[in-house]
Parts: C-alpha cells; structure tokens; sequence
C-alpha cells in the first residue's frame, strides 16, 4: 500500500497539491482525473522521486519513501504522458537497457512479451527516433512494466495507444492488481477511467475533491440519468464557478 498524507507541494507561488491524505491499496486499479493544472501529475511526481520538495510524508508499505528512495527505485514503474526515451537506441535496445539499470535478471523474455503485447516487435530494430508518438508511448509503458514492478504508475499514458493497445493493456493491469499490486493511472479520457479504475478520484486546484467507487458511478448515473463523464463536465464547470 502506499498511504500519503498531508502532502503539499508549492512551484513558486503557486500551490500544486494542497494538504492531500489519500491511500493506494494492494489489488486496486486506482484511477485519478481532473483538469490540466488539478495536481494529478504533480502528486505522482512526488510519489515516484521526480519531485523531492514537498511538506507531508509518504509511506511504501510503511516505509518512508525518502529515506528508502534508492530501494523504491527499483520496485517503481512509472510512464508520464512524454517520456524521455534515448532517441539513438531501437526499441529493443532501450527495453535491454531498461533491464540493466533495473538489475532484472534474465529479461529477454518479458521483453519480447512486452514487445508483442504492444505491437512493436515488427519495428523493435527500429531506432527512437523513427518511432511514431503511439510507438513512443508503448515503448515507455513497456519499460514501465519491465520488471513486475511493484507499485505502478501511469500518468497520462494512455494517450496515443490504439484500441489493441488498451485492449491487452486492460488486461494485463487487471492480472498485475491480482497480484496485489496498486496501480495508479492518471488521465484525461474519463470512459476509460471509469471502466478500468476502482476507485476514481476527482482533484481540483491540489485538491481531492471526490472518491467514487463503482457504485458510487453507477448510483449517481442512475440518479441524474446521465452518464459520469457528463456528471463529471457539470462538477468541472461548477467547481470553476465557485459558490453562487
């Protein structure tokens, strides 16, 4: 489990994440949304090490994450929306490297998996910088899953992937939360939240403003007769507004 609590991030003088306390438990595909500047990349920034400046704490099974950052390292898999790849690699050669830096041992074969279940094997000897912005995508997602990392986050990730892609990639998130791993997927593409996450967080301006479980969706669904993603366009336009 990873719980964090009280955490709060500044950029200058603006306030990024606001004294957020939240838990991403073993077996869950926890799913975050909100709009562009809401704090969803910024909280898994933090999580992962990429931001070190933050008040608040944060707990990977118990241990603090700033004191076990080096452990952590290897047992995070993490995919932002633009990936820093090594343009003068193939695909297969990043993914080898990947593995080095990682210290997994004996990878070929997970890395051919990888390389099929996103359909890139065919361009695997292709260097980076031929690769097309949904290659790119794989490729990270790939390297992010390399391993059987234990804690899993996807930022924006999902962007660019084509309906095969998501398709194999449902698939293998929900057989990686089986194994009790608590996967975390940021993204603007609320259908897909809804289907594949359990729960769905909603933040706003750093700020958690809804946990909804699948029956919370399917209540407030048949409730207001509209579908979440509508419900969740109302809540956005309403929380701009500010009180009446």
């Amino acid at each position: 489990m990873v719980e964090i609590k009280n955490l709060s991030v500044h950029y200058e003088d603006i306030l990024a994440v606001d004294s957020v306390s939240l838990r991403f438990e073993k077996g869950k595909i926890i799913g975050i949304i909100g709009p562009n500047g809401a704090g969803k990349s910024t909280l898994l920034k933090v999580c992962v090490g990429v931001i070190s400046e933050f008040s608040g704490e944060i707990l990977f099974d118990k241990q603090d994450a700033c004191r076990s950052r080096r452990r952590l390292k290897e047992q995070i898999g993490y995919a932002p929306e633009d990936a820093t790849l090594l343009p003068y690699l193939s695909g297969m050669e990043f993914l080898q490297l990947v593995a080095v830096l990682r210290k997994i041992k004996n990878p070929d074969w997970e890395i051919k998996h990888y390389l099929q279940m996103f359909g890139l094997d065919g361009v695997k000897k292709q260097l980076i910088i031929n690769y097309s912005h949904g290659m790119r995508q794989k490729l990270s997602l790939a390297a992010a899953l390399l391993g059987q990392p234990t804690y899993i986050f996807l930022d924006e990730a999902l962007n660019g992937l084509d309906s095969l892609a998501l398709y194999h990639l449902k698939n293998h998130l929900k057989e990686l939360a089986e194994e009790k791993k608590p996967i975390v997927i940021s993204s603007h593409v609320i259908q897909l939240v809804v289907q594949w996450c359990d729960p769905v967080i909603l933040m706003h301006e750093g700020k958690i403003i809804q946990t909804y479980s699948q029956q919370d969706i399917s209540a407030l669904e048949k409730k207001r007769n509209k579908t979440f993603e509508t419900i969740y366009v109302e809540t956005l336009t309403d929380l701009s507004q500010g009180p009446s």
